[in-house]
């Protein structure tokens, strides 16, 4: 079956991944609705570039409509049946409805909602049936991920899951920067990155990769105030000068709609959270932390830790690993250790001794990295489509999530 994709408002690079590769079930034909403005030209200037690379090009060919209307001409339209989203948060529920009512399967970054409001939005389309609609979780596809995953069905490596408490079953955290230099230069970022009443709170964005992780772990599908349950939350600030916010966005002063967040000139930004939660009788707890900027040699971390009755799997990216994630696995006895060496030489894995137990060495052609994620999430968005509807079981995981999350990110510390 042939489909063809239609990009909205693409205000993060995430829009123009979809695109990275293509596939023979696309059409070559792209349809790009946006208003005129720097967002629409680096992504052009992105995608642009897959067509012109030396290695593997791709043929796409682009349609664009220079519009404020976006969904409404899109569907008059009526020239494509995915829609991909990935702009501004506040507003990208409600034109997912729109789309999905108009009879389009949606294709979405995430977050797809940020607050309660929009939470219910969701758990409305979802309930309603009709075209498949999913976020994208490329973290799934991260290799170190999916061997942690594997484990934890290996009850004679990972045993039951265990903790309580400081140390819940599951524990991720992530450390992300707010101003980056990228080959030199600022990252620019959109001055809506930096209002979390357009972009959403900490919590409530890059902690969807984070909840979905755990659900995949726990296996099954969940509801949400049922068998996903929140126990606590808090949030807290990072102050942003108006010179950093300057050199990240271009722009030289705070948009008004942050006025009551500034103070001397600093926006007082809410994109740090922790929340506590469980999943049936699997306690986890997860923590987004945004610094302003790092020092020197630093960079973003990833911790994630599934603690067992017969192991401790731990996954951490840093600049000490490199930036590429790393697994270890402290098993708790001898018999749990022998059987996890047994299943590294399966899978022809090394082992070497590591901070968090036995590193295992993982052969580089499993490796992939996070653009390639695209692809992979993309081609199962369109399996599903080919098959009518998602599975059930992501469908409830879906609605759970973004209700406990909006539940979360009301939450808010001096």
């Amino acid at each position: 079956m042939q489909h063809t994709l239609m990009i909205l408002n693409p205000g993060h690079f995430h829009a123009a991944l979809v695109l990275r590769e293509r596939h023979p079930s696309f059409s070559r034909d792209v349809y790009i609705y946006a208003p005129e403005g720097p967002e629409l030209r680096q992504f052009m200037k992105t995608v642009e570039g897959f067509n012109q690379r030396a290695a593997n090009p791709t043929d796409w060919i682009f349609h664009v409509c220079i519009c404020d209307n976006g969904v409404e001409q899109a569907l008059a339209d009526g020239k494509a049946d995915i829609a991909v989203l990935s702009g501004r948060n506040d507003t990208k529920i409600y034109d997912i409805e729109k789309l999905h009512q108009g009879g389009m399967c949606v294709f979405g970054d995430k977050p797809l909602c940020i607050d309660r409001d929009g939470a219910a939005v969701l758990e409305r389309i979802v309930n309603s049936g009709g075209p498949v609609l999913l976020d994208m979780m490329t973290e799934r596809n991260e290799i170190t991920a999916m061997l942690q995953h594997e484990l934890v069905g290996i009850p004679e490596i990972f045993g039951d899951f265990a903790g309580s408490g400081e140390e819940p079953a599951i524990e991720i955290e992530s450390v992300h920067y707010l101003c980056k230099i990228v080959d030199g230069k600022p990252l620019v970022r959109p001055p809506w990155f930096f209002d979390v009443s357009r972009q959403g709170a900490g919590i409530a964005d890059v902690s969807t990769h984070f909840v979905d992780q755990a659900q995949w772990m726990v296996g099954g599908g969940f509801t949400y105030g049922k068998d996903l349950v929140l126990d606590s939350a808090r949030s807290w600030c990072t102050g942003v000068p108006l010179a950093k916010f300057a050199a990240s966005t271009g722009e030289s002063a705070f948009p008004d709609s942050v006025a009551a967040d500034v103070v001397d000139d600093i926006l007082q930004l809410n994109c740090n959270g922790e929340i506590r939660f469980r999943l049936r009788d699997v306690t986890a707890k997860l923590t987004v932390i945004w610094g302003l900027e790092a020092e020197p040699g630093g960079g973003d971390l990833w911790l994630q830790r599934v603690r067992g009755s017969r192991a401790v799997l731990t996954i951490r990216q840093s600049p000490q690993t490199g930036g590429r994630t790393e697994l270890s696995v402290a098993p708790a006895d001898g018999a749990a250790r022998e059987a996890l060496l047994a299943w590294c030489a399966g899978r022809g894995i090394g082992t070497e001794a590591g901070e968090d137990g036995l590193r295992l060495l993982i052969p580089e052609q499993l490796r992939s990295t996070h653009e390639m994620h695209f692809a992979s999430v993309r081609d199962d968005f369109l399996k599903y489509m080919d098959a009518g509807e998602a599975p059930l079981e992501m469908r409830q995981n879906l609605v759970a999530k973004y209700l406990l999350l909006a539940a979360a990110a009301v939450c808010r510390d001096a």
